[in-house]
């Protein structure tokens, strides 16, 4: 290939990258205070009794007739609070919906075990839950390219009488979740993913609305986002009843945002109610970060490092030397002309085949990918010049003021634990490792896995 060709690649994967994320401000990046349907105050959270942990029952989920039964949700609307649904091999076309229970749904195994649906709406995503234990599953959010959802005016009357705060005329803009978390049932409760593959190709990977003395937490999962939203998006409750302050723990997983330029969004409604304790462990992240500033918003307030000041501090070795801490041996990288294009070829054929296995498979190294970038000396005619106005940051911080708060990255209401340490962000890191000889810290210079 001639530099011609390369030059026209280059131009024809940026515009690939830039349209696919051109509808990311207005389909994914103000948050959605949406309210799953109703449900009474949890004066009713307590603990199980004796007779309930005994009734608790086993009911195999199996396409083929064999088990209790062939859809999840079937089993869902059968099971009761501490019931578990065994999932049997299969490809599960199914938009679930947990409302008002704590159960345990388990797969035999996350590569063969797939819950899938077309999110091309807001209240379509391949599973809604507020409270149990999730194992062992590909959860796959997937976006058909059709237009907006048509619903009859029965419909949607009925949509709107089940929220609180929301209207399905707002809503009809979104797309869905992969998994999605927003629920009155969450108050006082948990939900735990565990040794999942969380994948979505329109909006946010998980969504999540937090609820008072409520607990999110994912472990040896991996969150993936393919198209404008990012890996994980939290807000809290916007009512004063379900307030208090809420948890999120994030252990040993995987973090990735092909597209959107944000890997994470954290938003604050009532910060005079709810808080939010954030806890990261070994948590590995490939984020990617984009040359035109059209990607970014100035409502981001975010107010940690940028990635360009990130980069000029790994460069001159004064990343560790500032207290910060990252577990990727490089944390900022730029995308060559060459990576590009089969960058943009993979994301290509993974989203055209709509494979969880292919998306997977796309490379993108542990750390922050600088995308869109010219290589230093070339000149690229009607190439796209980063502008420079905005900060370029893979967090999006969001608060009701519009305005940095005083907490975790500028957010009103959060703190990171002190258990945060091992993670590739260094916003991620409360703990900072003593630096050996190479001013890398020791347990962060290499960790368990391949970053998948």
């Amino acid at each position: 290939m001639n530099l011609r060709q390369k030059n026209r690649r280059y131009i024809r994967g940026a515009a690939v990258l830039l349209t696919a994320i051109a509808g990311f401000l207005t389909a994914g990046m103000t948050a959605e205070a949406s309210q799953m349907p109703s449900q009474s105050l949890p004066a009713s959270v307590q603990e199980k009794t004796a007779e309930e942990e005994q009734a608790a029952r086993q009911y195999i989920i199996s396409q083929d007739g064999t088990g209790d039964f062939a859809t999840i949700q079937e089993g869902v609307d059968n099971a009761s609070n501490g019931d578990t649904l065994i999932i049997y091999p299969g490809t599960y076309n199914e938009a679930v919906q947990v409302i008002g229970k704590e159960l345990n749904i388990t797969g035999v195994s996350k590569e063969l075990c797939v819950i899938q649906y077309d999110t091309i709406s807001y209240r379509t995503a391949p599973l809604t839950i507020a409270a149990g234990t999730i194992s062992n599953l590909t959860l796959y959010g997937k976006s058909s390219g059709n237009g907006e959802i048509v619903l009859t005016d029965e419909e949607i009357a009925k949509i709107n009488s089940e929220l609180i705060g929301d209207s399905w005329d707002r809503q009809k803009n979104y797309r869905g979740y992969a998994v999605h978390v927003d629920s009155n049932y969450l108050y006082g409760r948990t939900v735990s993913f565990e040794n999942c593959r969380i994948i979505s190709e329109n909006n946010h990977a998980a969504g999540i609305g937090t609820r008072g003395n409520g607990t999110i937490r994912f472990e040896n999962c991996e969150l993936i986002s393919m198209g404008g939203g990012s890996s994980i998006y939290m807000h809290d409750p916007i009512t004063v009843e379900m307030s208090g302050r809420a948890s999120l723990i994030v252990k040993d997983c995987y973090l990735a945002s092909y597209m959107c330029p944000y890997v994470m969004t954290f938003q604050s409604y009532l910060p005079e109610h709810n808080s939010f304790a954030l806890t990261f462990q070994n948590t590995r992240v490939s984020a990617v970060e984009y040359a035109y500033d059209g990607s970014y918003t100035a409502m981001n307030v975010n107010t940690s490092f940028d990635v360009e000041t990130l980069e000029s501090l790994e460069k001159a070795g004064g990343l560790y030397v500032t207290g910060l801490s990252s577990s990727a041996a490089e944390l900022v990288h730029k995308m060559t002309l060459d990576d590009m294009m089969v960058y943009v070829d993979e994301l290509e054929k993974a989203l055209a085949t709509g494979s969880a296995a292919s998306v997977v498979t796309i490379s993108l190294p542990e750390g922050i990918t600088r995308v869109g970038y010219l290589p230093d000396g070339m000149d690229i005619p009607d190439a796209i010049i980063p502008s420079g106005h905005l900060k370029h940051q893979v967090i999006a911080i969001y608060n009701r003021s519009n305005l940095p708060g005083n907490g975790w990255c500028g957010l009103d209401n959060a703190y990171l634990t002190s258990d945060s340490y091992g993670n590739t962000l260094v916003e991620m890191n409360a703990v900072t490792i003593p630096d050996t000889a190479d001013g890398v810290p020791a347990s962060y210079a290499s960790g368990p896995g391949d970053g998948r």
